[in-house]
């Protein structure tokens, strides 16, 4: 063969392709929706169809449009329809006509009718292979229904790129979750635009259902989120890209949506979409008007509610509130759309949509006015449907629309009507009228020109009201308003009044209400005006003689009207001044005229300015005559009505009413008409005279005092007089500036009022109010700021406002009284202040039952809190502090009453006293007032202090009450007296006032923790001031402190904690240094205080907090004594030695050795039989607890030396060379010293030696390694081979964990070989040898490399026999280590003591391997030595090395070992194939053949893995050039069943352990084989072929039998595994076949078995053969007749299979009719055999043929019919019932029956 056989091979696999396309149209016709695979393969398309054809018909009956497929995919023609053989034309029609069916069945797929129909398309039409796209997304909405897991079941392996996401489910057929389709959607274009397109084309179609579009709709909404959140990453422009992509991905679809307007459920789920496209992405103006249109567009009444909710997000998206005509027409027309918007904006907000709307209403308006348009308008305001920015804008378009309706319709009075009946509903809505006269004044609309306009009057909303209820005849409100005009009205009016004579008066006028309404009408007319002021009633000619007249102006223009008919009114009276003569003094009218001129309506004080000066002109004409100026006062009599009321009022004389007018009000008229706060600045001005003026121009510098005097009290008196109380407001405003004016205090002026206040009740008030339309709250507030600071009187008044007492002022005047004293507090007096803090806390402590309004009690405790009290003041309210109730019986009673209220059977002697609630309530609010008081800090307070808390101590004692909260407010005022004694200089803190004894018995006894933490911050206060007085308190505290306060898990609590160790510890230890015994016994109390409390501190707290302590105390002197008591407290807690390690490792490392070192000591010291310092820790009471004790308190050092922490900064300080170094070093020797004498003293007890052991190693380990190794001499030369191992040990440890790049540490170690090597020398200790050897070990495999001769030198040592000669085992093993890892390290330099140490090690393996229980670690260990030689130095390994290690390794694998040693022989064993040189290799598995198959079956197997190895890593040509040694080998393998079974023994392989043993030679033959070309190996095969085929001796022939045996096994696998390359070969065996066929023994099993592998081989041979080989002459004929007449060999059929099989491959392989007939002959011959065993087989043959070779074979019938028909009736019913089969298979080839043919 020229080619290698390798290549030939994988020519062959590129070839060998064997479709099996029945079994694969099969296994396509099985997949079914609704029947099992096996079911569904035996089912033929007529069964099918009719299943079918029944779920059809029944959803015919459910939907007529499914009738329409009748006559296509499901016609009877359709059974016989092929897509195979359909043309591109039709498949694409079958295809819409199935994507149709498919779209319409989806609505029904959960039903049954509905599957039996889709089976069809399943199994005819193939529709999961040719329309998988569409039948998934048909089923899609069904993802989680088990339907979907069979559908996926059916689904083809390849399937389209969109649907790659169901691959993991339809490998583990589990339906997909919905997050995975909505993944899905958002990263696969494909799978997003074929499922949008399947939902359109299906909704087109009218095919669409709600399950689809819903579930659409929810799938692409969520996926149009992820996109939309995708395309925000990256930078800006980048975003800009990703949104328009974007847009121009989702747009079109959606607008295909939208268009389809039968179909509302998909246009809703366009709206969703359109609804998150608009609010997570930033759209231009364009794109959402577009939007919106194509919402509007053709939307149906079933879609505008969606579609509404879409407009809303959108237009909230829009900077422009304005929407175009299309969409406002569009929603506009919408029945009820102000309902739809209420419900909308319960969950969306629709403030800009609704504006729009609004405003494009309003822009829209023309002659055709929309009343339900404008009523929308109205509705959408006073619903709050828009927001009041959009409100503002709303009201100005309506008063422009109201404002332009004249010129646009030509006065059309029906538009202005509407708009002036909406403006006034607007402004009378409850819900928004205030809002948009707020609206209309801040946009400075000229309200009188729009009044005369629209012919209306914008009045608040109460007014209309108020007047209707004024006049004389009420009509029936259910009426239609009618419209009356000025004639109407003033028809009704009398024409005289009964006895009114001012209607200003505080009797209720009966005839104000008409004149009201009637003039509210007449303002407009300068005709009505005049007819107005002529109406008999108001009797204008007798004006200037009773107040009447002018009395209704003054009322109407200080009334809630309009700024214009206010004005009107004004100037009425000032025509009236022009027209007429004045003869009166009409001063009357100057607190009214400033009420005008302070008004914010610009009309109203111009009118007001024009009165004052035609009034002023009235005065001057008087001149100086003294007759005219005496003239009469007008209504200074009778102006507020007869009696006092109008008696009290003060009158200017004529001269100074002049003065006042001329020098105040008329220069500065100009500056009041611009500015409504001018007239206010200038009476303060001029009233309180220049000291107090501020700047401004003072036009009265020549007023005098008494002039200003006269003018405040005449103005006070109009103020506390008038009934008008907008007039009082507005005027105690101005008044409220001044503080004196002329001498005379303004305070003592208005005092009256305040009095009148007084006396009045809220409901008056409240009337008057609101009837005035003012605020009462703040006339309430103008009223009290009446009084000054320095008003005795007024301050009384407010004091008795306040007070509880008989008076019942109004509520909201007491509430503003009460504000009235905080802002005047800072400048009362302090003896005023005392009683008003008095005056408050009684109202603050005033019980519920007497006070109706709680929160007049709240706003004076607020008040009397907020006040900076003064310390006078705060000990005047402490000395109101009461006693507390005493009890009535003997001793407290609390624990009973306890127990008793649990069960609500309290006694009535167990309530408490009464009164006590009310006192504690008192003592709370007072305490608390001077814990919150600033000035609480006077010493002179202390003494009081300590009494309230003495006594809150006692009512615990004696009536069980728990007042902890007062506790720590009388303890943390104390605190701050204390802490303020000492930063304030001079200061002293009294100290006989001091009660430590208090403090201590507060901490003691309260349980609250409040109260623990303020006790404690005042004893840590007192221990700088006064340590004296609580150093023989402390130690309670702190026993007391470690129950309570430390188990607190708050911050506030350890800081109280660490706030009083650091002041109260620094103190007690100077205290206990003065002591005798020295600070040591002392502080262990108050350690063991704290270190019994431990397990009860919160563990985030603790190391804080003990740090504190000892570092307070001193770490030095403290902290081991700290850790000793801890330590011996908590014995067996793993949580406190995991603390101490922490908390120690915080400190420096000679804080840390020093406290070791004395925590040694103690240890020490306690096992001595009279301790002394340990005493002050430990107790002992017999030997025994010594000893545990001590093995408790040794377990912390180790611990504390191995700490990472400890070492490093030890290191770190060892690296500098001061004086911290230096006593490091010292105190490290004390410690090392200690440790070994520790250890010897412990000797008699048990556990403690091997504690100490390990301390020492920890502490030896706390050096670094070359420090150590410098120290260790001094130890090893101590003579105690117990801490020579300890130390070696130790060192073993360390070098291990050591860094390798630590130069200083390689030089120590090396160094250190030498000091090891003495000791193996000199020692007989064994255990020392085996630590000082592993301790080499070790090293070496550090730091060995750095000098191999030191090394080398070294492991002579090891290798002689003080090691590894040894009788120790142990020793042994770790010498082999030793030298197993110094041979990586030496190389070739071991190779000196390679003959010591490797005869030595196979004598050591052998030993044991002979011995009756192997030491597996020895054996262990040597292969480890064998592994590193072969690796490192594998040549050394030959001759008799290689011979012992293979024999040795045979005995192994039959020694029965662990898994453990089989691995580590087993890698030896493979290095030996990989490392060895092949031809050493070879010969030394030929030589070691026979020892491996004494050991048996597994040391073979091994062998021969051995050899595989060595064939595998070989090349080709190495192979060729080893083929004879690789044959001499293989012959005496393939010998091994002749060997075996020569003559059989019991040591002999079992038949089962032969075969195994061959499948491997014949594995690794064809390994051989595989890297062999035909040249060299067909030599080869000639050569085993003669060795098999020749006896061994000529009297051995059974031995033949065995070769021939082993040798056609391997053909069999040759054969089989090389195919038809070899099969040539087969020429040189058929000689050899045919002899063993012809000379088969049936009384030889050995010759049946070799016959078996004969029929085997040749079976082979025929199967594989594609060259012809068997077909030629030469070779069929010599093999045929051989195998033929085995038919007639009775005793094999048995084996009759074996032998039918490989005639058949025969006849297959000899594919000539020639051939055929001859065989059929012979076969045919043996039917008519007299032996029944042979007719049947030649039956069972000829079945066989004609299964395999089918008509091919039946063109020889003619010839057979004879033989069938006489076999037919055989008289075996054996062969009568085979050949019955065999014409059953014969007329199912050729599909016609036989009994014609047969005789």
């Amino acid at each position: 063969m020229a080619t290698a056989l390798a290549t030939q091979l994988a020519q062959i696999a590129a070839r060998s392709t064997n479709p099996l396309d029945l079994k694969a149209q099969k296994r396509a016709h099985s997949k079914s929706l609704l029947f099992d695979q096996n079911v569904a393969a035996s089912q033929d398309f007529d069964t099918i169809y009719q299943i079918c054809l029944e779920g059809y018909q029944e959803l015919c009956q459910m939907d007529k449009r499914f009738v329409g497929f009748a006559r296509s995919i499901f016609s009877e023609q359709s059974k016989t329809e092929e897509r195979t053989q359909m043309t591109a034309a039709q498949n694409k029609e079958l295809d819409e006509v199935l994507e149709s069916f498919l779209s319409l069945v989806g609505a029904r797929l959960l039903l049954r009718p509905a599957l039996k129909a889709v089976e069809w398309l399943v199994r005819r039409f193939r529709v999961h292979e040719h329309n998988i796209l569409c039948l998934t997304l048909t089923f899609l909405p069904y993802h989680t229904m088990p339907i979907f897991a069979i559908l996926l079941s059916i689904f083809p392996k390849n399937i389209p790129p969109s649907l790659k996401f169901l691959h993991p489910y339809i490998e583990s057929l589990a339906c997909p979750p919905r997050h995975t389709i909505v993944y899905t959607a958002i990263h696969s274009q494909s799978f997003f635009s074929a499922l949008t397109g399947y939902v359109l084309k299906a909704s087109s179609a009218g095919h669409h259902y709600a399950a689809l579009i819903s579930y659409w709709a929810t799938v692409m909404t969520e996926a149009v989120a992820g996109l939309v959140d995708q395309s925000m990453s990256g930078r800006r422009e980048t975003q800009r890209k990703n949104e328009q992509d974007l847009l121009l991905r989702i747009l079109p679809f959606l607008n295909e949506g939208l268009s389809m307007r039968q179909v509302p459920e998909l246009r809703i789920g366009c709206y969703m979409i359109l609804t998150v496209v608009a609010s997570k992405m930033n759209l231009n103006e364009k794109v959402l008007l577009a939007m919106m249109e194509a919402v509007v567009t053709d939307w149906t009444p079933n879609s505008t509610h969606a579609g509404l909710i879409c407009l809303a997000v959108l237009s909230q998206q829009r900077q422009n509130v304005h929407l175009p005509k299309k969409i406002l027409e569009a929603v506009m027309s919408i029945q009820g759309i102000e309902n739809d918007l209420f419900v909308l904006s319960e969950q969306y907000r629709v403030d800009k949509f609704v504006t729009g709307l609004v405003l494009g209403t309003l822009e829209k308006i023309d002659k055709e006015v929309d009343l339900y348009r404008l009523t929308f308008v109205r509705t959408a305001i006073e619903g709050r449907l828009i927001s009041n920015t959009h409100i503002a804008s709303a009201i100005k378009a309506i008063v422009t629309a109201a404002e332009n309706s004249e010129a646009a319709l030509e006065g059309d009075q029906d538009l202005q009507g509407q708009l002036a009946d909406l403006i006034l509903r607007l402004m009378d809505s409850e819900v928004v009228g205030s809002l948009v006269q707020d609206i209309i004044r801040e946009t400075k609309t000229d309200v009188e020109s729009l009044e005369t306009k629209l012919q209306i009057v914008l009045l608040p909303n109460d007014r209309q009201q108020d007047q209707i209820t004024e006049d004389v005849e009420m009509k029936d409100t259910n009426e239609e308003p009618q419209v009356q005009t000025f004639e109407s009205i003033t028809h009704h009016i009398p024409t005289r009044t009964a006895y009114e004579m001012s209607l200003l008066s505080h009797s209720q006028s009966y005839v104000y209400g008409s004149l009201s309404k009637a003039f509210l009408l007449a303002s407009s007319s300068l005709s009505d005006l005049r007819k107005f002021s002529d109406l008999p009633v108001l009797r204008k000619p007798l004006a200037l003689s009773e107040p009447l007249f002018f009395s209704f102006f003054i009322r109407y223009w200080c009334g809630p009207h309009s700024g214009a008919s206010r004005a009107s009114a004004i100037t009425s009276v000032r025509d009236y001044l022009v027209e007429q003569d004045v003869t009166a003094d009409l001063q009357i009218l100057f607190p009214y005229i400033i009420y005008a001129l302070a008004d914010p309506n610009t009309k109203v004080r111009h009118a007001a300015s024009e009165l004052s000066f035609k009034l002023a002109s009235t005065y001057l004409e008087l001149g100086d005559d003294k007759k005219e100026l005496s003239r009469p006062i007008l209504g200074s009599d009778n102006i507020y009505g007869s009696g006092s009321e109008t008696n009290g009022v003060s009158w200017l004389s004529t001269a100074d009413a002049s003065r006042f007018l001329q020098d105040i009000l008329i220069p500065n008229l100009e500056e009041i008409r611009q500015d409504e706060n001018h007239i206010a600045r200038l009476l303060l001005d001029s009233l309180n005279g220049p000291n107090q003026s501020k700047g401004l121009h003072s036009p009265a510098k020549g007023l005098r005092n008494s002039t200003k005097g006269a003018l405040l009290v005449s103005l006070a008196s109009h103020v506390v007089h008038t009934p008008m109380y907008r007039v009082k407001l507005r005027l105690m405003s101005i008044l409220n500036g001044i503080s004196k004016a002329g001498g005379v205090s303004k305070s003592k002026a208005l005092l009256p009022l305040l009095l009148a206040q007084e006396k009045e009740n809220e409901k008056t008030l409240t009337d008057h109010c609101e009837t005035e339309e003012i605020n009462r709250l703040s006339f309430v507030d103008e009223v009290v700021k009446i009084v000054a600071p320095n008003d005795r009187d007024g301050i009384r008044v407010i004091q008795r406002i306040i007070a509880l007492d008989d008076s019942t002022p109004p509520v909201s005047l007491r509430k503003a009284a009460i504000q009235q004293v905080r802002n005047l507090w800072s400048s009362i007096k302090t003896d005023v202040q005392a009683s008003l803090a008095a005056t408050l806390l009684s109202l603050a402590l005033t019980e519920s039952a007497l006070m109706p309004d709680l929160d007049i009690q709240g706003d004076a405790l607020e008040i009397l809190r907020g006040l900076p009290l003064s310390a006078n003041t705060l000990h005047h309210i402490l000395e109101t502090i009461p006693a507390l109730p005493a009890t009535s019986g003997d001793g407290p009673a609390h624990s009973k009453r306890r127990r008793t209220s649990n069960g609500h059977v309290e006694s009535h002697e167990d309530k408490p006293p009464e009164g006590l609630q009310h006192a504690l309530r008192h003592i709370t609010i007072v305490l608390e007032l001077v814990d919150a008081s600033k000035t609480a800090t006077n010493s002179v307070l202390t003494k009081k202090l300590f009494q309230v808390l003495m006594d809150l101590q006692h009512s615990k004692v004696q009536l069980g009450i728990e007042s902890g909260y007062l506790q720590s407010l009388v303890l943390g005022s104390l605190h701050k007296i204390v802490e303020q004694s000492k930063a304030i200089t001079g200061i002293q803190l009294d100290r006989s006032t001091v009660r430590t004894d208090l403090i201590v018995e507060c901490f003691r006894t309260s349980s609250n923790t409040q109260v623990q933490q303020a006790a404690l911050i005042l004893m840590s206060s007192l221990a700088t001031v006064v340590p004296e007085f609580i150093i023989h308190s402390v130690m309670p505290v702190f026993t007391f402190m470690g129950t309570g306060l430390l188990r607190q898990s708050d911050d506030y609590s350890a800081h109280i904690v660490d706030q009083t160790i650091e002041s109260v510890i620094p103190p007690l230890v100077e205290a206990l240094r003065k002591q005798k015994g020295g600070p040591l016994a002392g502080a262990s109390e108050l350690l063991l205080s704290f270190v019994a409390a431990f397990e009860h501190i919160p563990s985030h707290r603790r190391s804080a907090l003990f740090s504190s302590l000892i570092d307070k105390l001193g770490p030095e002197e403290f902290l081991f004594a700290f850790l000793i008591l801890l330590l011996d407290h908590y014995a067996d807690s793993r949580e406190t030695r995991q603390f101490i390690q922490e908390f120690t490792s915080q400190y420096s490392p000679l804080i840390q050795l020093r406290t070791m070192e004395k925590y040694l000591e103690v240890v020490l010291d306690s096992l001595k039989s009279k301790p002394t310092v340990s005493s002050h820790f430990l107790t002992f009471s017999d030997g025994r607890s010594r000893a545990s004790t001590a093995l408790n308190l040794l377990s912390l050092p180790p611990n504390i030396f191995r700490a990472p922490r400890l070492i490093l900064r030890s290191a770190r300080l060892l690296s500098n060379k001061s004086e911290d170094a230096v006593q490091l070093r010292q105190i490290y020797s004390h410690l090392v010293e200690n440790t070994l004498l520790l250890a010897e003293q412990v000797q008699p007890y048990k556990k403690l030696p091997s504690t100490c052991d390990l301390m020492l190693d920890a502490l030896l380990g706390l050096l670094s390694l070359g420090e150590s190794i410098d120290s260790l001499d001094i130890l090893l030369k101590r003579g105690n081979t117990n801490v020579q191992r300890q130390v070696l040990r130790s060192l073993e440890h360390r070098i291990g964990d050591e860094n390798a790049g630590n130069h200083a540490a390689q030089e120590a170690c090396i160094n250190f070989l030498a000091e090891l090597s003495l000791i193996l020398e000199g020692s007989s200790d064994l255990l020392l040898l085996h630590s000082a050897t592993s301790c080499i070990d070790r090293i070496i495999e550090r730091y060995g490399k750095k000098d191999v001769e030191t090394v080398g030198a070294v492991m002579k040592v090891v290798a002689s026999d003080k090691c590894l000669g040894a009788n120790d085992s142990r020793l042994c093993i770790m010498a082999l280590l030793c030298l197993s890892t110094s041979v990586e390290v030496l190389g070739e330099a071991i190779i000196p003591i390679i003959p010591h140490a490797l005869p030595r090690a196979m004598d050591h393996l052998e030993a044991i391997l002979g011995g009756e229980d192997v030491d597996e670690r020895m054996h262990n260990a040597v292969y480890s030595f064998l592994g590193s030689l072969l690796l490192y130095i594998p040549w050394i390994i030959t001759g008799q090395y290689l011979d012992r290690a293979l024999k040795t390794s045979h005995e192994s694998a039959n020694a029965g070992l662990s898994a453990g040693c089989n691995v580590a022989r087993k890698e030896v064993l493979t290095l030996i194939a990989k490392q060895v040189d092949p031809q050493e290799c070879f010969a030394a598995l030929l030589r070691t053949w026979d020892s491996a198959m004494v050991e048996g079956p597994d040391a073979v197997s091994e062998h021969l893995q051995i050899l595989q190895l060595a064939i595998e890593r070989l090349s080709k040509s190495a192979i060729a050039k080893q083929s004879q040694s690789l044959l001499n080998l293989l012959l005496k393998v393939f010998d091994l069943r002749r060997v075996q079974c020569s003559p059989r023994t019991a040591e002999s392989y079992e038949n089962e352990e032969m075969d195994e043993v061959e499948k491997i030679i014949d594995e690794v033959a064809i390994k051989m084989i595989y890297k062999l070309n035909d040249a060299t190996f067909r030599p080869l095969f000639i050569r085993i072929l003669e060795w098999a085929t020749t006896p061994t001796s000529k009297k051995e022939k059974q031995g033949k039998v065995y070769r021939q045996i082993s040798w056609y096994t391997f053909l069999n696998t040759f054969f089989d595994t090389l195919q038809s390359i070899v099969t040539s070969y087969a020429s040189f065996i058929i000689e050899d076949a045919v002899e063993v066929l012809n000379t088969i023994s049936i009384k030889n099993p050995d010759t049946i078995t070799l016959w078996n592998r004969v029929i085997a081989t040749l079976t082979s041979s025929f199967e594989h053969d594609q060259d012809e080989f068997w077909q030629a002459p030469s070779h069929f004929a010599a093999i045929s007749p051989p195998l033929l007449a085995q038919l007639g060999d009775g005793a094999l059929h048995k084996e009759s299979p074996d032998l039918v099989a490989c005639i058949t491959a025969l006849a297959v392989a000899a594919d000539s009719p020639d051939h055929h007939k001859a065989l059929n002959a012979a076969i045919l011959a043996h039917m008519r055999s007299d032996n029944a065993g042979v007719r049947l087989i030649a039956v069972q043959c000829e079945m066989s043929l004609t299964g395999k070779l089918g008509e091919e074979w039946l063109s020889l019938l003619p010839e057979m019919l004879p033989f069938i028909s006489e076999l037919q009736e055989d008289d075996d019913e054996r062969v009568e019932r085979e050949v019955g089969r065999w014409i059953v298979q014969i007329e199912g080839i050729l599909g016609e029956s036989l009994d014609s043919m047969l005789l």
